[in-house]
């Protein structure tokens, strides 16, 4: 594969899944969607010219080659012949890109008048020859079983005509992913992968919203829970949303102490860790060019390892190839990332408040980097504190905090965000320690700052699949993430503002 007065690939990988995918949206008792695709695509054909310290991706920041008109979709069938021309338009298209590419890197790097190491660029690191194949019989997903199970559980909805919207959703996918790349990987790998989502939608006289919703996630739908605790949850969550559309509002923003429980846990490391400004990924973007002076500092968190980040009380680890915890699957958990990497089975992430490493690709930008086997994401998130308080002592130091601070109420909250960062919140009295739920309420932006504070934690821990739906996240790719974090933690300071 070369193209005249062009260098030749040193490394081409192809990623293939290969899988079926279920999808249901029931509503008021009716089925509004249903369908079984199977589907075969290319997930990533990747082809470097040049070698692992100097190739096509080292000098900027484009690092995708444009789709081309002449782009050839797999069959699905098993046409041995088809499959091969398809992958080759691929492989010319991109090939040919990074052929040209590299010959650019060539010409600016010789036009610099420098060697390579006295500029910012990346490298690629090598892989190991790694052969992992495993193969899962194929599920026998009833599809009209489950359409006359969302029919049965969206009618529920329609005794409550103060309930404005509301939908049922199954999905279920299942398949292999298949990777091969020249270094010597080959591997298949089954996955599945069970949602279903319950969302409903109220409002008020005055003309105000309230939302909810349910969450399952599962590897199958056996796994799910039952039919009667599934009725069970959407009652509650109807009541729930009538008396939202009831409850006083929060007033005004409220800043001072949180008691976070459940899922509103992993709900906070999973924004702080992998959604803001600044996360514990390791950055693949260079300094900015301008001519042939390079401006700016790389960004991201390479300047910040080896120094306190958080509360020197909380130690975060990525355990990529658990399975399962306390009975319950962790659906991000993986043995080889999407690049062809095997990573440890433990990476410590975060230890006493100290940034210790970040997740890598194969794509380094510094001597520091190290291709850790992440660029499928974390897959589990350990995090371990060193409170180890009971419920009744957290309430207690959340209501000290609040009145330290000269506050009237401290706030609970006790799931993960809902949509648009949504939550339910709970409002204590400092004065009697009474509850009161309140209407939804908006969190606002937390970050690395958020957990400087940690007042205390329970010394129980919980397993969580965070929103790794496709319904609720359509851009989200790899295996997502799973969480083993406190049952209850309570943080100093977090920013809420009233839902308008």
């Amino acid at each position: 594969l070369r193209l005249p007065d062009h260098d030749k690939p040193f490394f081409i990988m192809y990623n293939v899944q290969d899988q079926t995918s279920y999808d249901i949206t029931a509503t008021l008792g009716s089925i509004v969607q249903s369908s079984e695709r199977p589907a075969r695509f290319k997930s990533n054909t990747r082809i470097l010219v040049g070698d692992y310290s100097f190739n096509d991706e080292s000098l900027d920041d484009n690092l995708t080659s444009a789709p081309s008109p002449l782009e050839i979709s797999l069959p699905i069938d098993a046409d041995y012949l088809g499959i091969r021309r398809a992958l080759w338009s691929s492989t010319d298209k991109v090939y040919r890109d990074a052929a040209r590419h590299f010959l650019k890197h060539q010409q600016t790097l010789k036009e610099s008048g420098k060697k390579l190491d006295e500029i910012p660029h990346r490298s690629f690191a090598k892989g190991e020859p790694i052969k992992l194949v495993s193969t899962v019989q194929p599920y026998k997903f009833d599809r009209f079983a489950w359409e006359s199970k969302l029919k049965d559980l969206s009618s529920i909805f329609l005794k409550h005509p103060g309930i404005l919207y509301s939908g049922v959703v199954m999905q279920f996918g299942e398949g292999h992913n298949y990777m091969v790349n020249s270094e010597g990987v080959v591997a298949k790998i089954p996955f599945q992968k069970t949602s279903l989502i319950v969302i409903a939608q109220g409002k008020n006289e005055a003309g105000e919203f309230v939302v909810d919703q349910l969450i399952h996630e599962a590897r199958s739908p056996d796994k799910l829970p039952s039919m009667d605790k599934l009725r069970n949850d959407i009652e509650k969550m109807i009541s729930d949303i009538g008396n939202q559309l009831t409850l006083p509002k929060l007033e005004d923003e409220y800043n001072g102490p949180v008691l976070l429980e459940g899922s509103a846990v992993a709900g906070v490391f999973s924004t702080v860790l992998f959604e803001g400004t600044e996360t514990v990924y390791a950055s693949n973007c260079l300094p900015r060019i301008s001519g042939l002076q390079y401006s700016g500092n790389n960004p991201g968190m390479d300047n910040k390892i080896g120094k306190n980040v958080i509360s020197e009380a909380i130690t975060v680890k990525a355990k990529p190839r658990l399975k399962s915890y306390d009975g319950l699957d962790l659906l991000g958990s993986f043995d080889i990332d999407d690049e062809g990497i095997s990573p440890p089975d433990e990476l410590m992430i975060v230890e006493k408040g100290v940034l210790r490493n970040l997740l890598n690709d194969r794509t380094l930008t510094n001597v520091n980097q190290t291709a850790n086997g992440f660029s499928s994401g974390p897959g589990v998130i350990e995090v371990i504190t060193t409170f180890k308080n009971t419920e009744k002592e957290l309430r207690e130091k959340l209501l000290a905090a609040a009145k330290a601070e000269g506050l009237d109420f401290a706030l609970i909250i006790r799931q993960s965000p809902l949509l648009m960062g949504v939550v339910n919140v709970y409002k204590i009295s400092v004065s009697d320690g009474k509850e009161q739920l309140l209407r939804n309420a908006l969190l606002s932006e937390v970050n690395f700052r958020t957990l400087r504070r940690l007042l205390g934690a329970s010394d129980n821990y919980q397993g969580h699949n965070l929103n790794t739906s496709k319904f609720l996240n359509p851009g989200a790719s790899g295996p997502g993430m799973s969480y083993i974090v406190p049952r209850a933690m309570l943080v100093e300071s977090l920013d809420i503002k009233p839902f308008e």
